[in-house]
């Protein structure tokens, strides 16, 4: 059975996820009711700040139990009795299979400048094509096959424009198409 690898910091980024959105979900039950039972200015950062804390705890948990645990020789197998340097010794501690290098300050990085090139882009060229662009070159930078990644991109930014434009009425950059 594989287990998975989890990497040294998650435990830590795990707990200070939920830390910090447990701190956002305290912060925004000061925010005003509107009158109605219309949703308020606390909506949106107290739904952010619940889903830190669910994937904080998640995370959390998940870097506890990948923890590495000594491994036990079968109960059949004579090895330490054939082995010189194991003879009379505990548990073999072997070390986890080395996987491909993960540059995740690079993806990071790309996530970043993508915002970025959102806020240059989107007055000039409208929200609808640059979230597109954006979303399908963040797909095939994150290892995306084309495309699949094209037309999830193009369906994600019409589901955004949807929901945010139509339904809730934030006003988008439409650009020069109009």
């Amino acid at each position: 059975m594989r287990q998975r690898s989890v990497a040294p910091g998650d435990l830590v980024a795990g707990l200070l996820a939920t830390g910090l959105g447990l701190a956002v979900v305290l912060y925004v039950r000061r925010f005003p009711e509107l009158p109605g039972g219309q949703p308020g200015p606390a909506l949106f950062p107290g739904i952010v700040g619940g889903l830190l804390i669910v994937f904080g705890v998640v995370l959390a948990v998940r870097a506890i139990a990948a923890r590495p645990r000594p491994v036990e020789p079968a109960a059949d197998s004579d090895e330490s009795s054939t082995h010189p340097d194991l003879a009379g010794e505990g548990p073999i501690h072997r070390p986890p299979r080395r996987r491909r290098r993960y540059v995740p300050v690079a993806k990071a990085a790309a996530v970043l400048a993508a915002v970025g090139v959102y806020l240059l882009a989107a007055g000039v060229l409208g929200f609808i094509p640059t979230m597109a662009a954006l979303l399908w070159l963040l797909m095939l930078a994150l290892g995306a096959r084309p495309l699949p990644a094209l037309g999830a991109a193009v369906l994600a930014t019409l589901l955004i424009y949807y929901l945010f434009g139509m339904v809730l009425l934030v006003p988008l950059p439409l650009g020069p198409l109009g």
